[in-house]
């Protein structure tokens, strides 16, 4: 079977928000940890350049997956699995790039902690919709 060009793209752009979102993540907590430190702020700009282009990298995901689905946007089985993780992620994902735009470099370390949860979740969210995407993968093959 050959692949559509929206299905290129799509397994192609499904990685950035993936891997983003656990950069933003793990920057975002070293700020956290490092906060009185000089560095703390340099790891949040970087966290939030990586919550940002994960949010973008998601529009491309999602437009694209809803292109291959053919407009089916809940699905069955490891589609529905997948979908029912996705539409919670990218909400987290563009909430939190949102979020972390709006508050800018003077954020204090408490909202900070918890935007920091807030994309805990969205990892947490976006593993599992990739691990459904995978599992959908396998039994293409």
């Amino acid at each position: 079977m050959l692949a559509t060009p929206w299905v290129k793209l799509h397994g192609v752009s499904t990685h950035f928000p993936i891997a983003l979102t656990v950069a933003a993540f793990l920057c975002d907590f070293a700020a956290v940890i490092l906060w009185s430190r000089p560095i703390a702020r340099s790891l949040g700009v970087a966290g939030t350049c990586a919550i940002v282009l994960s949010a973008v990298g998601g529009i491309a995901a999602v437009v694209s997956g809803v292109f291959v689905t053919k407009g089916d946007l809940w699905g069955a089985g490891d589609l529905g699995m997948h979908h029912r993780f996705v539409w919670p992620a990218f909400a987290v994902l563009v909430g939190a790039a949102t979020w972390r735009l709006k508050a800018g470099a003077d954020i204090t370390r408490k909202p900070y902690v918890v935007y920091l949860c807030v994309v805990g979740v969205g990892v947490i969210l976006t593993g599992a919709a990739g691990y459904y995407g995978g599992e959908m993968l396998q039994g293409l093959s």
